[in-house]
């Protein structure tokens, strides 16, 4: 016992600094340890809050365009249906997000989970991320403009200028409602033919209806003998579409290969035609027109009304 007092007297300045410098490592890793918790749990409360907040949708309700309210009906529906999304989407779980899109979105854009996480996914939602979104119109279509934007309490930036846009829609599909995502709006069939003569009949089957354009499918039964030129190409502006405030929007055919154009004898052919005409809300597209048709010889004006 006397040569531990011994030794204690002769080294005690040394043990106490030893004493002091462990319990302040000590004290310090659990200083830390309950900063990063709280960290951790501020960002965990403010996820949980876009979950829980009973008025949470009431700041979505009013849409930017043209100012009208989302029905008190959609209001929590439509709002969690794209919240649901977006929380799958920066929890990393582009499984679940994928299952919310609805089936034109899936057959057009993104026909695998592999598809969507490649071209969608990973573009957006690499890394720690927030969003917010508003309504952008709710007359005919129920669409939403997003904002996705880098979460600033992980990545030290001092502002959410930076930030990628999309326009997510709500469609119903069956008794359900799904999400139409990437800017597109929806799948419109059209289903109007028409027939120039007994030799030439032009059908409209369906336009794909993105935020900046429309796709249309059309589809050409040439029963003569003769080729059936549906465009020349000389002119820009001579395939178009008129919308119901008369303002016409010109396809855009130099997407188009030159023989999409040519109808040979006896052939049935699909063709597709990208229109500048973005869609707009209450907006309808009226008529598609194809004024330089070159067709047994003469040169013809088609007009498709899609309502007589």
């Amino acid at each position: 016992m006397g040569k531990l007092f011994r030794f204690y007297n002769r080294n005690n300045k040394k043990i106490w600094t030893v004493v002091i410098i462990i319990a302040f490592i000590f004290l310090l890793r659990n200083t830390l340890n309950q900063f990063y918790k709280d960290k951790n749990k501020e960002v965990s409360d403010k996820k949980e809050n876009i979950v829980i907040k009973d008025d949470k949708y009431e700041n979505q309700s009013e849409s930017l365009v043209s100012g009208k309210k989302v029905s008190e009906n959609y209001q929590d529906k439509f709002g969690k249906l794209v919240d649901s999304f977006l929380i799958y989407c920066t929890n990393h779980e582009p499984e679940r997000a994928y299952g919310l899109l609805s089936n034109d979105c899936k057959s057009i854009l993104y026909p695998t989970q592999e598809v969507f996480q490649k071209k969608y996914y990973n573009n957006r939602f690499n890394g720690d991320k927030k969003y917010s979104f508003k309504s952008w119109t709710s007359n005919d279509q129920y669409v939403y403009l997003v904002k996705v934007f880098d979460n600033m309490l992980a990545t030290g930036k001092s502002s959410d200028k930076d930030y990628m846009q999309d326009y997510i829609t709500v469609v119903k599909e069956g008794n359900d409602y799904k999400l139409n995502i990437d800017n597109f709006v929806g799948k419109k069939v059209r289903n109007k033919e028409i027939k120039v003569d007994t030799d030439l009949s032009i059908e409209v089957k369906y336009s794909e209806i993105f935020m900046d354009y429309e796709i249309t499918e059309f589809v050409v039964k040439n029963y003569s003998n003769n080729i059936v030129i549906m465009d020349s190409r000389k002119n820009s502006d001579t395939v178009y579409l008129v919308d119901s405030s008369n303002i016409k929007f010109e396809a855009l055919t130099y997407e188009n290969g030159e023989n999409d154009f040519r109808i040979y004898p006896n052939e049935e052919k699909k063709i597709r035609i990208k229109y500048t005409n973005p869609y707009r809300d209450k907006k309808k597209t009226e008529k598609y027109i194809f004024s330089d048709v070159y067709f047994n010889g003469k040169v013809k004006n088609i007009e498709i009304d899609l309502h007589k």
